[in-house]
């Protein structure tokens, strides 16, 4: 009976196909644990490899905004010294104002002091043709020497031209009143 027993047991468990099955089971475990550590391998190989991509896209990305702020930086740069420079040349050109204004303010002045220093006129002469500033000081001064015919030129720089010996009859003349050092 432990006999029949022992076979009903194997037919009806199958010593054999439990055994079978468990080495069957086993063996599909196994390919099952390899294939999912092959595929948490595989699945691990790839999100190393994205996470290697979006580190390069990271840094491509770095690389780029930093060229770009670097290149608004020399922008912002260019413009400044342009700025600079528009401000120095508007500054000269002001300053080339300012001295003209002071140059014309300055000659003003001078003439202004030249024509307040100067003595009214006691008359006018139109030069004649044996007429020489020599003459024409004798006539009206009295006397015929430099100092007194330079002053009815200096006086007629204007009408006379740069050759005080050089007078044309016609030219009308200021006879300037004597300064005190001449009198």
């Amino acid at each position: 009976m432990a006999e029949e027993k022992k076979g009903l047991f194997d037919k009806l468990f199958g010593k054999k196909d439990v055994k079978e099955n468990v080495e069957e089971v086993a063996k599909d475990v196994k390919e099952s644990v390899k294939d999912a550590a092959s595929d948490v391998k595989s699945q691990a190989e790839i999100a190393a490899e994205n996470a290697k991509r979006v580190a390069e896209a990271a840094q491509k990305k770095a690389e780029s905004e930093a060229r770009k702020a670097e290149y608004e930086a020399k922008k912002v740069a260019q413009e400044a010294r342009e700025k600079i420079e528009e401000a120095k040349e508007a500054a000269k050109e002001k300053a080339e104002e300012l001295a003209e204004k002071r140059e014309v303010i300055s000659k003003r002045d001078l003439i202004e002091k030249e024509v307040a220093g100067k003595a009214a006129y006691i008359d006018s002469y139109t030069v004649t043709a044996d007429d020489t500033l020599s003459h024409i000081a004798a006539r009206f001064y009295g006397k015929a020497t430099p100092p007194y015919y330079k002053l009815i030129y200096e006086h007629n720089k204007e009408v006379i031209g740069d050759n005080m010996n050089i007078i044309i009859p016609g030219q009308v003349l200021r006879i300037p009143a004597l300064p005190d050092d001449l009198k």
